[in-house]
C-alpha cells in the first residue's frame, strides 16, 4: 500500500503537541481549570477567578492557567489577584508567559491594554534578570516566526483545496526557503555557542532550534540530536523536544518511532494514521516520560481515533507486504 507521509507536526508550534495535558492528575483540579478558562471565553470574570483559586489550592505549576486566572484577575478589576497571578506566571515560566499572550487567542481582547503593558515589563525585568542575550532573543523571534509562518495555513489549506493542490505547493515553497535560510542561521549558532537554551534565550524560546532542525534534512536532524539531547539532559529544552526529533528520525530511516509524534496519511482514502509505533501497548506511559499527553488526544487534532488494535493490525500488514 503506498503511503503519503504527511508531516502534520510541522504544521503548529504546539509543544503541548496537540493534547492538553494538565500540572495534576486530580480531578477536581482539572474540572476547575477547563471551567476557569471556558469561565474566560465567555467572559465571566468572576467565576473564572473563583474556579482557578480552586485548582490552585490543588496545585499551581502551570504558566498557560495562571496567564487566564490573571486576565480574569485584570478584566474584573481585581488588582490584588491580578497582580499576585501575572507575577506567579512569570515566575513559573516568563518566556512561556509572554509567548502565550501573543500567540493564544484568549488574550486578543487584552491587545493593546495596561495589562498587555504589564506583560512587557514583567518579560523584560525576568529576561534582565536571568541575564540571557537580549539581542538573540529578538532574532530567535523572527525564526519562530519564519518557521511557522506558511505551516500556519497549511492545515486549513490543506482541507479546503487538498494536501496535493497547487496551494499547498506554493506554501511549501515558501516555507522551504524560510526554512533554509533559518537553518543556516542555527547551525552558525550551535557550532559557535552550543544549543541554544533557557539559559541563553530563555524558557519561552527555548524550543525554537530544536523547530528548524525538526524541519530541517534527515543529515542535519541526525547531526544534531545529541545536541538537543544532551541539551534536555542539562534542563535546557523540553524532553518532549528530543522526544519528537526521535521520532523523526527514526520514520526518515525507516524505522518505528518510539513517541507516535508522528502521523502519516492514505492518499487513496485521505485516512490519517499513526506511523509504526514500536510498542503500541505502551506508548501512553512511554510518553508520559518526557511529558507528553495521552495518544488518543493528540490523534484527535487529526479527526481520528487511536485504536491500537488497528495501528497493530495496519502495520503487520504492511511488514508482509
Amino acid at each position: 500500500m503506498k503511503l503519503l507521509l504527511s508531516l502534520f507536526i510541522c504544521f503548529s508550534t504546539s509543544l503541548s503537541l496537540f493534547s492538553q495535558t494538565f500540572s495534576s492528575t486530580d480531578p477536581a483540579y482539572i474540572d476547575n481549570v477547563r471551567l476557569g478558562e471556558a469561565s474566560l471565553n465567555n467572559m465571566n470574570y468572576d467565576s473564572c477567578m473563583m474556579y482557578y483559586k480552586t485548582a490552585f489550592k490543588i496545585k499551581q505549576t502551570s504558566f498557560m492557567s495562571t496567564m487566564r486566572a490573571a486576565a480574569c484577575g485584570y478584566s474584573a478589576l481585581d488588582v490584588d489577584y491580578l497582580d499576585q497571578q501575572l507575577s506567579k506566571a512569570f515566575e513559573i515560566n516568563w518566556g512561556g508567559s509572554k509567548q502565550v499572550f501573543y500567540n493564544n487567542t484568549e488574550f486578543e481582547y487584552l491587545k493593546g491594554t495596561a495589562f498587555e503593558d504589564m506583560v512587557i515589563n514583567a518579560f523584560e525585568d525576568a529576561a534582565s534578570t536571568a541575564g540571557v542575550d537580549i539581542e538573540l532573543m529578538e532574532e530567535f523571534e523572527n525564526i519562530r516566526y519564519e518557521d511557522q509562518r506558511y505551516r500556519q495555513q497549511m492545515r486549513d489549506v490543506s482541507k479546503e483545496f487538498g494536501r496535493q493542490s497547487p496551494q499547498m505547493d506554493s506554501l511549501w515553497q515558501l516555507q522551504s526557503a524560510a526554512d533554509s535560510i533559518n537553518t543556516i542561521r542555527i547551525m552558525e549558532i550551535i557550532e559557535k555557542n552550543g544549543y541554544p537554551g533557557k539559559s541563553m534565550v530563555g524558557p519561552g524560546l527555548a524550543s525554537t532550534a530544536f523547530l528548524v532542525i525538526q524541519h530541517a534534512d534527515l543529515d542535519v536532524q541526525e547531526k544534531y540530536l545529541p545536541v538537543i539531547t544532551e541539551a534536555a539532559d542539562s534542563g535546557e529544552v523540553n524532553w518532549s523536544s528530543v522526544a519528537l526529533l526521535v521520532d523523526r528520525v527514526n520514520m526518515r530511516n525507516e524505522k518505528p518511532q518510539i513517541y507516535g509524534s508522528q502521523v502519516s496519511s492514505d492518499p487513496d482514502t485521505g485516512e490519517s494514521f499513526f506511523f509504526e509505533i514500536a510498542e503500541p501497548l505502551k506508548v501512553d506511559s512511554i510518553r508520559a516520560t518526557v511529558g507528553l499527553g495521552p495518544l488518543n488526544d493528540y490523534a484527535k487534532f487529526f479527526d481520528f481515533e487511536w485504536d491500537v488494535d488497528k495501528h497493530i493490525e495496519r502495520h503487520s500488514k504492511k511488514d508482509h507486504e
